[in-house]
């Protein structure tokens, strides 16, 4: 069976366009494992198009980038893509969200509606960044610590691994850059962003079912 990714990764402010530009590695480790990728970039992040893609390509894996909070994920200027008490066709997929907040209630909520499982964030999805890299997202190197193990959800979910330990290996490497942002050798702006990143490692969550895989 043709297995899909279908990604959100809107781009309007300086958070956004961090994710949009470090979501292009998860495309990529898609396409060579033969996924079918469809990718809402920039503007193409909106509620009608999201809805279009869903119903039409059914993904498999459905990973978003965007604002968001307890009972909504937004796609291109804030606009919602997913909300609370508003039905989706999101039936059977798996659902990587690296949004705020999301998986306080938002998350439990797509269980109800039929996705296989979810992994967010139940707090502030915090990024931390180098002043002067803003125009560079790839080459800064604070980014690099929090998104490279973000990333490692969906890139583990396209390797044939289970949603459990797609966020085994996710919060193991969190794990292992916080050590290096604490170690004695560290900078001072590692030692102060690693709180930013422990909180991500505390926060990620997973509902649903945990042996689920593509």
């Amino acid at each position: 069976m043709s297995q899909s990714l279908l990604v959100t990764r809107s781009n309007h402010d300086e958070a956004t366009n961090y994710l949009y530009y470090w979501s292009a590695m998860v495309i990529k480790s898609a396409k060579k494992k033969k996924f079918s990728v469809y990718d809402l970039a920039g503007k193409k992040a909106n509620k009608k198009e999201f809805d279009r893609c869903l119903k039409a390509t059914k993904p498999t894996i459905l990973f978003l980038n965007g604002h968001g909070n307890a009972t909504t994920i937004t796609g291109q200027d804030l606009e919602p893509l997913l909300e609370v008490g508003k039905k989706a066709a999101v039936a059977g997929t798996i659902i990587y969200a690296r949004s705020c907040d999301a998986g306080i209630t938002l998350g439990k909520t797509l269980i109800k509606d039929g996705v296989k499982a979810f992994i967010g964030y139940n707090q502030k999805f915090i990024l931390g960044y180098t002043p002067g890299r803003l125009s560079r997202p790839l080459t800064d190197p604070m980014a690099k610590l929090f998104l490279e193990p973000s990333n490692l959800v969906v890139i583990s979910l396209v390797k044939g691994q289970t949603v459990q330990t797609a966020q085994v290996e996710s919060r193991q490497a969190m794990r292992q850059n916080y050590r290096k942002m604490t170690a004695v050798t560290a900078s001072k702006l590692e030692k102060y962003a690693a709180r930013w990143l422990w909180n991500n490692y505390k926060s990620q969550v997973l509902y649903g079912d945990a042996k689920a895989a593509v």
